[in-house]
């Protein structure tokens, strides 16, 4: 009987164990974890396949640079392939657990300095295992007026993880990897670098300008495995004193408004009157900020309004919709600015939509809204302030299962249109409900849903699979490209780009990692068939 629950692919239990005493040696015998309660702990996923085929082999914790390095020159004399994981649970995305069986999972929690943080030109630079908690209490700690702009799970995500897989937040800085500059990578070979101009020795401005000089190469680290990174710099927003913004909630009565509430939106974000991440979340995504007990000690959910199977009927929706005082889509967005700035932007938001919509929609603010947990939970996002209240959305469903899916767009509202109805036809077919959002990049649009469903349930489980296979396939069939998805359909995501591309990419792997040992098959990304 084999004293390993899982060998990396090839490797005969003999030669990993020469393998594993090699890393002990350079890590430690307690930073070198083989035991089943570990790695079935790792394997743990939401998403719509078997924990067996995303069992790692061993899991192997780092603390600084020259350990990373070292781990890396020995899986590419061992043939011991490495799944990076930072600070993140990745819930929806296929969790801390590799994209293929048997890889060695490298947690990079112990990494976790703020290496610097600079007040005057707002930056920081971070290592893997820093969350965005522990970055905003130094901040406040030192005294120091800036925020770091954070996605939904907030407090137990890493800046340095969110923005390399285009994670998104809900302040002016919400696209998190535009608003990154300079990473220090370590490369397949183990041979260190860093990247723009921190690759001048003594630079001084490596955070500063992100371009440097020759081919951009950051791009690759993001969503790739050319490398692992152990530093990054990103960009801080000025702090918000109160007056300095202005939250807001515009809710709208029926699902064929989100067109019209998209070209309503372009003009606003393009002029620069919106600068934030305003989001228009659907009735059955916003529902998930209520889920709770209410004052009488009554647990609130899905259940309470329907408890049949499949997906839910319009009428439970409706139902809902009221009793939380929210539209079928609904508009959070934040306006910031001096206080004179935010009056005059709010006078053209507010005319802007009632030209268009007049007393069908309603409009909320602090003034008449503050204290709504669903209101509270959005407008602290949008301020900086932390929050795990996201995660209400699984309590909300049950079942424990979700495969997050996000797509782009040109930001036109028959777009949008089509995207929805293929999306809700397709979840129709399935028995599953529609739980989306929308929102504005610069000039895209973001579509994304959680693709909820009860993981105990295996028939349920399969038509979750089936679902989602079918979703990256027509939207992409109609130009929509999946651009964020879980470990079970990278290759598949991958394919939808064309074979150009995945040979450019496949070339770059060749080139830089030609032992296939950083995270093979991430982003469809591998040297083996």
């Amino acid at each position: 009987m084999s004293r390993y629950s899982v060998l990396p692919a090839g490797l005969s239990e003999k030669d990993f164990a020469v393998a594993i005493r090699a890393y002990r040696e350079l890590l430690g015998e307690e930073n070198v974890l083989i035991d089943p309660k570990t790695l079935t702990a790792i394997s743990k996923i939401m998403i719509a396949e078997s924990e067996s085929l995303h069992m790692p082999s061993a899991v192997i914790r780092p603390q600084n640079v020259k350990e990373v390095q070292g781990a890396v020159l020995l899986a590419n004399k061992y043939k011991t392939p490495l799944w990076m994981v930072s600070t993140g649970k990745n819930f929806g995305y296929g969790s801390a657990a590799p994209v293929t069986r048997g890889q060695i999972v490298m947690d990079l929690k112990r990494m976790n300095r703020i290496v610097e943080v600079d007040a005057e030109l707002a930056y920081a630079v971070v290592e893997p295992g820093v969350t965005y908690y522990d970055l905003n209490m130094y901040l406040e700690k030192n005294k120091i007026a800036l925020i770091a702009d954070m996605p939904a799970p907030s407090a137990i995500v890493g800046p340095l993880g969110n923005s390399i897989d285009r994670g998104l937040g809900y302040m002016p800085y919400g696209d998190h990897f535009l608003f990154s500059c300079g990473a220090e990578v370590v490369m397949p070979n183990g041979e260190l670098i860093r990247t723009g101009m921190g690759s001048m020795p003594n630079s001084k401005n490596w955070q500063v300008y992100k371009w440097g000089y020759g081919p951009y190469i950051d791009g690759i680290f993001s969503q790739g495995n050319y490398g692992i990174l152990t530093k990054l710099g990103i960009w801080l927003m000025p702090g918000l004193p109160p007056g300095t913004y202005k939250h807001f909630l515009f809710t709208f009565p029926r699902e064929d408004m989100a067109a019209e509430i998209l070209r309503t939106l372009v003009p606003l974000k393009m002029s620069g009157v919106l600068v934030g991440g305003q989001m228009v979340g659907h009735a059955l995504y916003d529902m998930g900020a209520y889920c709770g007990y209410d004052p009488q000690g009554r647990l609130i959910n899905r259940s309470s309004f329907y408890e049949g199977k499949g997906k839910l009927p319009w009428s439970a929706v409706e139902e809902m919709m009221k009793r939380f005082d929210l539209g079928a889509w609904n508009l959070w967005g934040t306006l910031y600015g001096p206080p004179d700035i935010i009056e005059l932007n709010w006078k053209i938001v507010t005319r802007t939509f009632r030209d268009r919509f007049g007393d069908a929609m309603k409009i909320f603010t602090d003034e008449n809204r503050k204290g709504d947990i669903g209101y509270d939970y959005r407008t602290k996002l949008m301020r900086g302030v932390m929050t795990l209240q996201e995660f209400g959305l699984y309590n909300w469903r049950g079942g424990g299962g979700g495969m997050w899916l996000f797509t782009s767009a040109a930001a036109r509202p028959d777009q949008l249109t089509k995207q929805i109805q293929i999306v809700k036809q397709i979840l129709d077919k399935y028995r599953l409900d529609y739980t989306a959002e929308f929102g504005l990049g610069w000039r895209d649009l973001h579509h994304g849903m959680d693709l909820l469903f009860d993981r105990t349930d295996p028939e349920e489980t399969q038509r979750a699979y089936d679902c989602y296979e079918e979703l990256v396939r027509v939207l992409a069939a109609n130009t929509f490209g999946v651009y964020r998805t879980n470990t079970a359909f990278m290759k598949q995501v991958a394919a939808t780009y064309g074979p150009e591309q995945n040979a450019v990419w496949y070339k770059l792997k060749k080139g830089l990692d030609p032992n296939n040992i950083i995270a093979p098959g991430k982003s469809g990304i591998s040297l083996a068939s």
